[in-house]
C-alpha cells in the first residue's frame, strides 16, 4: 500500500508580488528598456507552496495578504493541488522588482517591506494555524516578517503549531533568526551562512566555524541545512552530518532569486514521502539547483529535477 503524505502547510506572514523585468546592459543612474518577463503572487512560502504543486504534492497556503489581493493569489494557484487559506490585511501587499541583465549576468533585488499585521490578523492567522496543524504534518514559516513582528510575536505563532506535533520548518531571516532561539522542538531550519552566523552571534565563513555555529543548535532543531549558493549544502543532524555538491554549469543558470525555496520544498516533500536526511538533501539540492534555470522564482521544470539529481554528489562528512 502506497504511503499517504501527511499534510504540507506553507505559511506566509509577508508575502509579496514579484516583477521580474530583464534589462540589457543595465547601469544606475541611466535610462534603459527593459522587457517585463512576468508578474506574480510570491514571497518564500509561497514559492514554497508553488513548487510543491508542480512537483506534484499538495500543500496549503495560509497567512496574510494585502487588502484586495486574495482573489489574486487564489488565482495564481488554479489547477494545481495547492489550496489558497489566506485572509486579507488592511495595508498593500508590498512589490519586489527584480532586473536581470542577461548580458552580464547579473541580478537586481528591489524588496519592499510591507505592512504591519494588526492583532485582528494575529488572532486570525493563530486560530486558522491551530485548525491546519495536525500532528504528524509539516508546517513550513518560510519569508520575512512583517514590519512590527517580534522574534517572540513569532515564537508564539511557531508554538500554536508546535504543540500540535507537527514537523516544524523555518526559513526566516532579521526578528524570524532570533525566534530560533526562543524555540524548542523545531525540526528544520535553513540558513544560509550569513544567517547562521546572524543565529551564533560571531562571522561564520570555514567549515570548522559552521560546525561550531551547529553544535549547539542541535539541542533544540533536529535537522539544520546551511545552504552555500552555487556550492551546494550541508545537513546536519543526528543522524550525521553530509554535504551535497550540484556539478551544473554556470552557463545553464539564468536566476539564482527562488533557488532555496526550492531546496525547502524539495527537502520537505521528500521527508513527507518518508525518505531518509541524506536522500532529503541530495533532492533538495537538485531541485534548487533546477530553479536557477528558471526566470521565475517558484518555478522549475521536473524533467530540469531529475537531470540535476544525476549530478548531484552526497557524500558523508566526518
Amino acid at each position: 500500500m502506497a504511503r499517504e503524505t501527511p499534510p504540507i502547510v506553507a505559511v506566509a506572514l509577508n508575502p509579496a508580488i514579484d516583477r521580474t523585468l530583464q534589462v540589457p546592459g543595465l547601469e544606475i543612474g541611466a535610462h534603459a528598456r527593459g522587457k517585463l518577463v512576468s508578474i506574480q503572487p510570491a514571497g518564500k512560502a509561497v514559492n514554497v507552496a508553488r513548487l510543491l504543486g508542480i512537483l506534484g504534492t499538495p500543500c496549503i497556503l495560509t497567512g496574510v495578504v494585502g487588502e484586495g489581493d486574495r482573489d489574486r493569489f487564489e488565482q495564481s494557484f488554479a489547477k494545481t493541488p495547492v489550496h489558497v487559506e489566506i485572509f486579507e490585511g488592511r495595508g498593500p501587499t508590498r512589490e519586489n522588482i527584480t532586473l536581470v541583465d542577461p548580458k552580464r549576468g547579473v541580478e537586481t533585488h528591489i524588496r519592499d517591506v510591507g505592512f504591519e499585521l494588526t492583532a485582528d490578523d494575529l488572532s486570525r492567522l493563530s486560530k486558522k494555524l491551530a485548525i491546519l496543524a495536525q500532528k504528524g504534518s509539516h508546517v513550513i514559516f518560510a519569508g520575512s516578517l512583517p514590519p512590527g513582528m517580534t522574534a517572540d510575536g513569532f515564537a508564539k505563532l511557531i508554538e500554536v503549531c508546535n504543540r500540535k506535533g507537527v514537523y516544524l520548518a523555518v526559513d526566516s531571516s532579521g526578528e524570524g533568526l532570533a525566534a530560533i532561539r526562543r524555540v524548542r522542538n523545531l525540526w528544520l531550519i535553513k540558513p544560509n551562512r550569513e544567517e547562521l552566523g546572524e543565529i551564533a552571534g560571531r562571522p561564520v565563513e570555514t567549515e570548522a566555524d559552521i560546525r561550531a555555529a551547529v553544535e549547539p543548535l542541535l539541542k533544540s532543531v533536529e535537522q539544520i541545512v546551511v545552504t552555500l549558493g552555487a556550492d551546494g549544502a550541508y545537513l546536519f543532524c543526528r543522524e550525521g552530518v553530509w554535504r551535497a555538491r550540484p556539478h551544473i554549469e554556470n552557463v545553464e543558470v539564468v536566476k539564482t532569486v527562488g533557488s532555496g525555496d526550492a531546496l525547502m520544498a524539495g527537502f520537505v516533500q521528500c521527508h513527507a514521502a518518508g525518505k531518509r536526511p541524506a536522500d532529503c538533501l541530495k533532492y533538495g539540492v537538485a531541485v534548487g539547483a533546477a530553479a536557477t534555470f528558471q526566470l521565475r522564482a517558484g518555478m522549475v521544470n521536473p524533467y530540469d529535477v531529475k537531470a540535476c539529481l544525476e549530478k548531484v554528489e552526497l557524500e558523508p562528512v566526518k
